[in-house]
């Protein structure tokens, strides 16, 4: 029963990261129609992410507070409304409303999959269920993509939407009725009895904050998860062009191997991190790996496509490294701040994808001459990449190690 009682929950992670990343493949349409440059679409599905982020310091707290059950259903019902309101759209402001609407509803999504795992599974699996969490949002990423396309050209992109907008109802009663409320001996065993107030619940936050191994964790999550949320979620398929000569569509099958070998390394490396009883020495030797696959993706000269696929799943699976500061997080603190813990270093994750999106874009514009952006100067700002994964592994270096506490 604990698989199904996760499986549900996860489900809902893989429903709003296929939603998060589905209106890329609608990008050329939806600037057309609505009239939109492309700054302007970027901002309006950014909005996203300005919902999404702030609220991590929410969602972990609400759930350590209040359970999952009843947070997870009402959050999917908002993250359907979100894709609803999408479809209906007749202006930017409102497909701005509807992405709002999704970042808030999503927001509990990942978090909310890994309390469960952590109220019914043993201390030993922590690691694996985080890395098959990681793998199933990844899923609903590639899922996204061709997919989504394909449905996008023969019905239409609202048609699409408004099936998901459905899909997030389902998932909301599914949860409702399957996912249990937390037992009474979980609640005996991370001591809560206290009324729920604004001091008890900022309690857990301050005591997240206020560790400074936390930031650690926060900081080396969001430099290894790089290759995902800036070259997988951005610039990935347009440098694959230019430096290949492949079509639009062989760029996006070989970027969807970068999201399917993150599917296989997060449960595999996570299931390792457990046998081995270590959480420092599997996340070391990923990005490690991360980083070596990304300099020579980037940096080897001229090399043939199917080499360029074989090292975008290579990295893919390194990345799944990162899913291992999850379970250290909730290993460094106590029952009661889990899921604030989680959501915590989701939200430095979250952040990356702000601040190192625009930094990549910034040195593009940097190196390049005008717009004519040449596979010499995508290779010159895609370097900050193996620069971040090297800084956070040599942050590695000064994590205590957590799989024995």
């Amino acid at each position: 029963m604990p698989w199904i009682y996760w499986g549900v929950a996860a489900t809902f992670y893989l429903y709003e990261f296929f939603a998060r990343v589905g209106p890329s493949v609608m990008e050329s349409t939806l600037q057309e129609q609505f009239q939109l440059s492309a700054a302007g679409i970027g901002f309006v599905m950014g909005l996203y992410y300005f919902a999404y982020a702030p609220m991590q310091l929410v969602v972990g707290i609400a759930l350590d507070r209040f359970g999952s059950k009843r947070l997870l259903s009402s959050a999917a019902i908002i993250a359907g409304l979100g894709c609803l309101l999408f479809a209906l759209a007749k202006s930017a402001t409102m497909l701005g409303v509807g992405r709002v609407f999704l970042g808030i509803g999503s927001s509990f999504a990942y978090v909310g999959a890994v309390y469960v795992a952590t109220v019914w599974f043993p201390k030993s699996k922590l690691a694996f269920i985080m890395g098959m969490t990681a793998a199933l949002g990844t899923l609903g990423a590639a899922l996204g993509q061709a997919p989504l396309e394909s449905a996008v050209q023969s019905y239409g992109w609202r048609e699409a939407m408004y099936v998901a907008a459905l899909g997030g109802i389902v998932i909301a009663v599914a949860i409702f009725l399957i996912v249990p409320r937390r037992p009474q001996w979980f609640l005996e065993l991370a001591a809560i009895k206290e009324p729920e107030t604004k001091e008890t619940m900022a309690s857990a936050l301050l005591a997240v904050v206020s560790r400074g191994q936390t930031w650690l964790v926060g900081c080396i999550s969001l430099l290894i998860y790089v290759p995902i949320t800036t070259f997988g979620a951005l610039w990935g398929d347009t440098y694959i062009e230019v430096t290949t000569g492949v079509s639009k569509e062989s760029a996006a099958w070989a970027m969807s191997m970068l999201f399917f070998g993150f599917a296989t390394g997060g449960p595999l490396i996570g299931l390792l991190s457990d046998k081995l009883q270590k959480r420092n020495l599997p996340l070391i030797a990923g990005s490690i790996g991360c980083c070596i696959t990304m300099i020579g993706l980037i940096f080897a000269p001229a090399i043939p496509f199917w080499l360029v696929v074989t090292l975008l799943t290579a990295t893919g699976f390194f990345v799944g490294a990162q899913a291992i500061t999850f379970a250290i997080a909730v290993e460094q603190h106590q029952s009661y701040h889990r899921a604030t813990a989680v959501a915590f270093v989701n939200f430095f994750v979250m952040l990356g994808g702000f601040l190192l999106q625009p930094a990549f874009g910034a040195m593009l514009d940097v190196v390049s001459d005008g717009n004519d952006y040449t596979a010499h100067s995508y290779q010159t700002a895609l370097a900050l990449l193996p620069v971040a994964i090297g800084i956070g592994t040599i942050l590695c270096y000064w994590l205590r190690e957590s799989a024995q506490r």
